[in-house]
């Protein structure tokens, strides 16, 4: 098991090897979850599509100004459109969305990261 430290220094050597194409096929085979990022492609929704044998995916769109409320006023805020697809023969859809919330907390309220 990887720390949060360790696990975003995995992700940034594996980014620079496939920017370099250098990273080979083993580095990516294996895995059970996805992130992609079509928020860098300047795009706010997708629908991220599971691969064989992954159990989930989550896709992140970008980031945008959007009228919300706090504490029951309107006001400016910045919204990040995410969704997940589940294989539902592995993943309960309660659980998934019980990901969701926890996935919105940490981003909201970063320092929970920290804390965990």
């Amino acid at each position: 098991k990887l720390s949060l430290l360790e696990l975003a220094k995995e992700i940034e050597k594996l980014g620079k090897e496939a920017n370099d194409r250098t990273l080979q096929m083993h580095q990516i085979q294996g895995g059970t979850f996805t992130v992609t990022n079509y928020g860098a492609f300047d795009t706010s929704f997708g629908t991220p599509v599971i691969k064989y044998p992954e159990s989930a995916i989550l896709g992140v769109g970008r980031i945008s100004k959007k009228p919300v409320v706090v504490n029951g006023e309107l006001a400016v805020g910045d919204v990040l459109p995410i969704s997940l697809a589940v294989d539902h023969r592995i993943i309960d859809g309660g659980d998934a969305g019980r990901f969701i919330m926890k996935f919105k907390d940490y981003i909201t309220n970063p320092m929970l990261l920290l804390m965990s």
